[in-house]
């Protein structure tokens, strides 16, 4: 028996070995497409899977389930006016009861009752006050999405309150649109180019299903790239956006089905639970709703950074040498773009360009700002520029504002022996760099490198 289980952990131990030098130590660049697809998605499969099993994922979409109770039908009632003035509100309820199909025959019910309550909220008749905290509800559910997708993201800074309510309010538009312009061309494909085309053929109606379906997939899919790439407050590639909402979608079905097999043919929780068996099913689906787009989104953030699958979201060591380093390569890249007159930089490109995390370029901006060496444009996404003249901006004295600088100096034992010892062989080291290099200028540096800034980066994906 101890010999089998042996035999068994070292069988176990071998394939783990051998699936760990696939993943991560097969040289990707000679490998044949498919099989570069394949690793990829594997790794891919992998990190996700690891987010999920820490848990972060799950507790944020539990908070956004007590959000979304408190603000959907203010939503729902935002969305229901704007839509009425385009005139398609009349899609409302067939976009619900697409979006709540896996609730079965409840899906009929949930769905009447919430629009029985969009209908009674006259947004036209509200006072001010009564208008004011229904925005203000909308724009606070807003606001807790954009900071799960921005955990997700490894951003830590949030959009500003005057780009929220412009911003948001045009995503609350556009992507209920998406969805009721599916719903329209399904019906649409259901009758009148049934009738037209494929009515007199035998496999029309396999045809019509077919479309119809490939149809609602399509703009589902975009629905959610739309999400994926607008919420987050950093630069989504389009291409990893879609990914993610195409992966997303296909999860959403297999969730609904999942669902619907599950819950809503058991009779044995409907008689335990009673008069609440609708709210806990919604409730239950509201989650997994929430933590299947989430997964969405770390699809297309693995997909955008392929290079994170393998560490996840955890900030990257770095020796002080090499942070010293990095904000002196943003200062030296910030430089060099206002020198030449081209776009100023934005963090996200910054952390592309240096194959960085977000939330280190984070913290090296706010030093440079702390240090008043760059300042913010007004633009969103923002972008930096150098706060003064840089003609005689020298490499070294930037090197000491960043070494020296600290947002709560203490006097506390600097006239301890072996202190001052220490910060007079420091002194002494750093006068012999600024005699020898300290009259070089960011502007010489930029004279001598000649290579292109935006070389394509295979790592970003």
């Amino acid at each position: 028996m101890a010999s089998g289980s042996a035999r068994i952990s070292a069988l176990t131990q071998q394939w783990k070995s051998w699936l760990h030098d696939f993943m991560w130590d097969t040289n990707l660049a000679v490998q044949p497409l498919w099989r570069r697809t394949a690793i990829r998605s594997l790794q891919i499969a992998y990190a996700v899977g690891r987010d999920l099993a820490e848990g972060q994922l799950s507790l944020r979409a539990m908070s956004l389930v007590y959000y979304t109770v408190i603000a959907i039908i203010p939503l729902l009632a935002l969305t229901f006016s704007v839509l009425k003035g385009l005139g398609v509100h009349n899609a409302m309820e067939p976009a619900l009861l697409n979006v709540l199909q896996p609730l079965g025959e409840r899906s009929l019910e949930v769905t009447r009752n919430i629009i029985n309550f969009v209908e009674n909220v006259r947004v036209d008749v509200l006072s001010i006050v009564s208008l004011g905290v229904l925005l203000y509800t909308v724009l606070n559910m807003m606001q807790k999405i954009e900071m799960s997708f921005n955990f997700i993201w490894s951003v830590s800074v949030g959009r500003k309150f005057a780009n929220r309510v412009s911003e948001y309010l045009f995503a609350v538009i556009v992507s209920p649109l998406l969805i009721f312009i599916s719903i329209g061309i399904s019906s649409y494909i259901s009758t009148n180019l049934f009738e037209r085309y494929l009515g007199g053929y035998t496999v029309g109606g396999f045809i019509l299903q077919v479309i119809a379906f490939t149809t609602a997939f399509v703009f589902m899919s975009l629905a959610f790239a739309f999400t994926y790439k607008f919420i987050p407050n950093t630069r989504v590639k389009f291409k990893s956006a879609l990914v993610g909402g195409v992966l997303t979608t296909v999860i959403w079905k297999i969730m609904g089905g999942i669902f619907q097999g599950f819950f809503i043919n058991s009779t044995n929780n409907e008689v335990i639970y009673l008069a609440f068996f609708s709210v806990i099913l919604v409730m239950i689906f509201v989650y997994l709703g929430w933590l299947v787009l989430l997964t969405g989104s770390s699809i297309a953030y693995y997909h955008q950074y392929p290079a994170k699958t393998r560490t996840g979201r955890r900030r990257t060591w770095l020796s002080i040498a090499e942070q010293e380093g990095y904000a002196l390569c943003v200062a030296y890249l910030i430089i060099k773009r206002f020198h030449l007159k081209e776009e100023p930089w934005s963090a996200g490109a910054l952390a592309d360009h240096l194959r960085l995390n977000p939330g280190t370029i984070d913290e090296i901006i706010e030093l440079l700002q702390s240090i008043d060496f760059i300042r913010p444009t007004n633009e969103e996404p923002q972008k930096y520029l150098p706060s003064g003249s840089v003609e005689d901006c020298t490499v070294a004295a930037l090197r000491m504002k960043i070494r020296n600088y600290s947002p709560e100096f203490s006097a506390a034992g600097s006239t301890v022996a072996a202190r001052v010892r220490i910060k007079e062989f420091i002194s002494e080291t750093d006068q012999i760099i600024d005699d020898r290099m300290g009259s070089i200028r960011f502007l010489d540096l930029t004279e001598r490198v000649s290579e292109p800034e935006n070389k394509p980066d295979a790592e970003s994906g």
